[in-house]
Formats: C-alpha cells, sequence, structure tokens
C-alpha cells in the first residue's frame, strides 16, 4: 500500500465531507431501489462511487481531474488491490440504465441489476476501507461508537447533513451525472 502523505486540515476536512456525501448518495441508492425507480439509483450510485474514488485518491495525496481520471484511477486501485468490483464498477454503472429499462419493460429479470447495485455497494465499502480513517467506518457499522454520549462527537461530523456550499460543490463536480462529462 502506498504511503499516505500527511493531509492538511482542509483535506481532511474534505474527506470527511466526501465519504459523509458518499455514504449519504448509497444509503438513498438503497431508498430508490426499494420505492423502484432503478435510474434515480443509477445517478446516486455514480455519486457515491466518484466521491469513493476522488476520496482514497486525496488520501493518498493526488488529486483526479474530471471523470475519465477518476474512472481510470478505480480501475488502477482494483488492480492493485486485485478487487474485480472496484475495477469493474464504472464499467457496470455505465450499462445499468440499459438494463433497468429491459427490466421495466420485463425483458429480463432484476438479478442483473441486483447484483450490479451489489458489486458498486461492496466496491464504496471496500474504498472507504482503503481511505484514511477507513477503519472508523468499520468501527461504527459494528456498533463501536454506539455508547457515545450527545456530547461526544470525535469522528462523526460526516453524519450530519450536507450544508450549502457542500452542495454547490457536489453539483459542480465534474463527473457521472452530476457534471459535465
Amino acid at each position: 500500500m502506498p504511503d499516505r502523505p500527511t493531509l492538511t486540515k482542509k483535506d481532511e476536512d474534505r474527506l470527511v465531507r466526501y465519504r459523509g456525501q458518499s455514504l449519504r448518495l448509497l444509503q438513498d441508492a438503497m431508498d430508490e431501489i426499494r420505492a423502484g425507480r432503478w435510474l434515480r439509483c443509477e445517478e446516486l450510485l455514480w455519486g457515491s462511487l466518484t466521491l469513493a474514488v476522488k476520496g482514497v485518491a486525496l488520501g493518498r495525496g493526488r488529486e483526479l481531474d474530471g471523470t475519465k481520471d477518476v474512472e481510470a484511477y478505480a480501475v488502477e486501485l482494483g488492480n492493485e488491490n486485485r478487487d474485480r468490483r472496484i475495477r469493474e464498477a464504472f464499467t457496470k454503472l455505465a450499462t445499468f440504465g440499459e438494463t433497468a429499462e429491459q427490466v421495466r419493460e420485463s425483458r429480463i429479470r432484476a438479478d442483473h441489476l441486483v447484483a450490479t447495485l451489489e458489486d458498486v455497494t461492496g466496491a464504496v465499502e471496500k474504498l472507504w476501507d482503503l481511505a484514511p480513517g477507513g477503519d472508523f467506518l468499520s468501527r461504527l457499522v459494528a456498533g463501536e461508537f454506539d455508547e457515545l454520549d450527545d456530547t461526544d462527537t470525535r469522528g462523526v461530523e460526516f453524519l450530519a447533513g450536507p450544508t450549502e456550499d457542500e452542495l454547490d460543490e457536489l453539483e459542480d463536480m465534474d463527473g457521472g451525472p452530476f457534471g459535465s462529462n
């Protein structure tokens, strides 16, 4: 694993923001699935995955510029970690809409979409494990912070909703359905 550079406070804040936004988008994608809105789910998954890849890059001192750079870095990370889900995540998402349309028209079963959803979700989770503080997410999911009182907010800043500036930054991001390609 590459050495991790020391992050500035600004980069740490940005990393926490990326993680929070990525995980919220992932949860929103699950909500859209439950409501049967597969196409909206695709946009949310794309955003979540993009932020996760950018988060790993930021944690390693690398800035990614544009969709192609993010997708290429995902392939690089997938190869580095021998993880097919990371390596193929954007490729699978690229066909998600077409597959969703075929499911909607009942030409095929939803199994293909579910497999893609599981792979992309697994890729996002693995990417955040690779990012600085990734073990925090695993510990949070395991319930290690259930005993925190209301005044103890160490490390849980990302659970709060995004600010207007953060939403504007997400909107301005270059990548996927949220920005220009």
